[in-house]
């Protein structure tokens, strides 16, 4: 109840109906639930990780670990929030990490399986991209770029459904 008060009370703060606040977030639903992942650096054997996804509110949460394996001696904690802004016609997204990372990044509204994510600001100065593609039910990738004009990726996952 208390993310639903806070998603009203800021809808409101910026003239934007709370119908449509929530309202973009349909496509999101996909997520929601528990998901074992390989992921990494390219060119370096994956490391397993999971991730859990809530909707709630209009509010998509993530939250991502990542076990020490490898020369990693820490585990690496992660947690995002993405919402839909009516008002821009894009979705927002923050991310923190435990590795002193963290980021600030929209997409368009998509149509088919993939989603094409740009950083508006990060923790290392450059602004990156990341493109999700939606295999199907149970299952997604993710590509990541240093730069929003790489063409070389820099780090890559796949995910399952638990």
């Amino acid at each position: 109840m208390k993310n639903m008060l806070t998603m009203l009370a800021l809808c409101a703060a910026f003239g934007v109906p709370a119908t449509a606040c929530a309202a973009g977030m349909d496509d999101m639903q996909y997520y929601v639930g528990n998901w074992t992942c390989m992921v990494g650096p390219t060119g370096v054997p994956p490391s397993k990780a999971t991730g859990t996804y809530t909707l709630d509110g209009g509010v998509l949460r993530e939250w991502v670990s990542v076990p020490p394996s490898g020369t990693m001696t820490q585990p690496y904690m992660a947690s995002s929030a993405s919402t839909y802004d009516a008002k821009n016609g894009q979705y927002v997204e923050t991310w923190l990490g435990n590795g002193s990372d963290w980021s600030v990044s929209y997409a368009k509204p998509w149509t088919g399986n993939t989603e094409e994510w740009a950083d508006t600001a990060n923790s290392s100065g450059k602004l990156g991209r990341t493109e999700i593609v939606r295999t199907n039910q149970g299952s997604f990738t993710f590509t990541s770029y240093a730069t929003q004009t790489d063409s070389a990726p820099n780090f890559k996952g796949v995910c399952t459904r638990s």
